[in-house]
């Protein structure tokens, strides 16, 4: 592989990462391994299972495509079925909730705490989220270059300063002998990948993967095969450093578990003033504005692609600014109720990319093409992805869905849909081998006539 080609890897890989690491990514590892306690190595291995590997995989089945964009891979499901998810993902990961809200966050664990005066807090809200919005929309506006920014400078300064952190204080502070707790206890691993599979990155494989298309081709990935080839080696790029990332925020969690920290948040203040006196608040919080900053990068400019994908009589610029101008908006105002009706939303439609991300890898090993196997997966999923949508409201009225969904294998823990999907998938790739759509004539009748191997002496 060219030099150059290695170098646009390694540069979109990062930026990959970035993308994918928000501020619940930073947060979340770190109350993993104050929870975990002693069973951390086996949590911090089921995080991984559904918080890296499963984003990673779902990057490289969104871009398998003929055309390396997520619409073909929807569509599987149904023509309008497909669409409807598509639009449902790019809504509740752009400037609805995902975007204005790593604003928010950004603005609550880095600035907020070094506030001594809560009567500015309001209008010292309005301002971070101005500037977090100009230079997010101003690193978007020119899609060509924004994967090269986000990678070659921004998330090299992210990685940087959170390496250091980590280093520092798994160096110097040793392991806490802390007995587990609740999800950890007693299984370790069930509760490590619920937890990974609670942040719902698997979502963002298919609004990242647009951008990480059209930045590939740009390069020179033209073809088919080199662009497969290339998103594949982005996602593991940007799985490797997830992984590592994650280990050594959990080795933290693990080294003041003891300590009575109520999130993830708190603990990394703590130990980054611990160590690096009053500029450790700054430390952190660069780690958190950077982090929060290139995932709404990435956001904005993916959503502001799949947009004009639906209506191209709208320009590329306008279309970006308008939605840093509504996400700035979104971002001054109370998230909770946005939270409380986009997180139904969530829970439904994810089971439905996870099931479709399942289904396009076993399409990928297979001479044919599958049918009724996505079809069947997902519309077996849908309704009981739903019904959990609207358990998670908490509205006394759904009380008995609950206990129904209860009654499924993992149905307490959100999960009621994955057995039946994979009865789905087995009845509908049967249904597939039965119409031929395993083997198509045409690859059977090649196969015919190819020679036979020489048997083995």
């Amino acid at each position: 592989m060219k030099k150059s080609r290695v170098l646009t890897l390694a540069v979109t890989g990062l930026a990959l990462f970035a993308m994918f690491f928000g501020a619940g990514n930073l947060i979340f590892p770190v109350m993993l391994g104050i929870q975990a306690g002693t069973n951390t190595p086996l949590a911090i291995a089921g995080f991984i299972g559904t918080g890296v590997i499963l984003p990673a995989v779902g990057l490289i089945a969104a871009t398998s495509s003929r055309d390396g964009t997520p619409q073909d891979i929807a569509t599987r499901i149904g023509r309008i079925p497909g669409h409807a998810l598509l639009w449902a993902i790019f809504i509740t990961t752009g400037v609805l909730y995902a975007v204005p809200r790593v604003a928010a966050v950004s603005f609550e664990v880095a600035v907020r705490p070094v506030m001594h005066d809560d009567a500015a807090a309001r209008p010292a809200l309005l301002v971070f989220s101005a500037v977090f919005f100009v230079v997010a929309v101003l690193v978007a506006l020119n899609p060509g270059k924004m994967v090269d920014r986000v990678g070659g400078i921004l998330t090299p300064a992210l990685v940087i300063l959170m390496a250091i952190l980590i280093a520092v204080v798994v160096l110097n502070l040793p392991p806490q002998v802390a007995l587990p707790q609740a999800p950890y206890a007693p299984n370790a691993l069930t509760g490590g990948l619920l937890s990974g599979y609670m942040t719902m990155d698997a979502l963002a494989a298919f609004v990242f993967g647009l951008v990480i298309v059209s930045s590939l081709r740009s390069k020179g990935f033209t073809s088919r095969g080199a662009l497969f080839g290339g998103a594949a080696g982005v996602a593991l790029i940007a799985a490797i450093i997830l992984a590592a990332i994650y280990l050594g925020l959990s080795q933290i969690g693990v080294r003041v578990a003891t300590e009575g920290f109520a999130n993830g948040a708190d603990a990394l203040a703590a130990v980054s003033e611990r160590f690096f006196g009053r500029s450790g608040q700054l430390i952190f919080g660069a780690i958190t504005i950077l982090a929060c900053l290139t995932t709404a990068i990435g956001l904005l400019g993916a959503a502001t692609q799949f947009y004009r994908s639906y209506l191209p009589g709208l320009a590329y610029r306008p279309l970006l600014i308008g939605q840093g101008m509504f996400a700035f908006a979104m971002s001054t105002l109370g998230l909770e109720g946005i939270l409380n009706f986009i997180n139904p939303i969530n829970r439904f439609i994810y089971p439905i990319a996870i099931v479709l991300i399942f289904v396009t890898l076993v399409d990928l090993a297979v001479p044919g093409r599958l049918h009724w196997a996505y079809r069947a997966s997902a519309w077996i999923a849908a309704p009981l992805a739903l019904l959990d949508g609207l358990v998670v409201t908490e509205w006394d009225i759904f009380a008995p869905v609950a206990e129904f969904l209860a009654l499924f294998p993992l149905g307490a823990e959100g999960l009621a849909w994955a057995g039946p999907a994979v009865l789905g998938f087995v009845l509908g790739l049967a249904v597939d081998g039965i119409q031929g759509r395993l083997f198509p004539p045409t690859l059977v009748r090649a196969k015919a006539d190819e020679p036979a191997e020489a048997p083995v002496a």
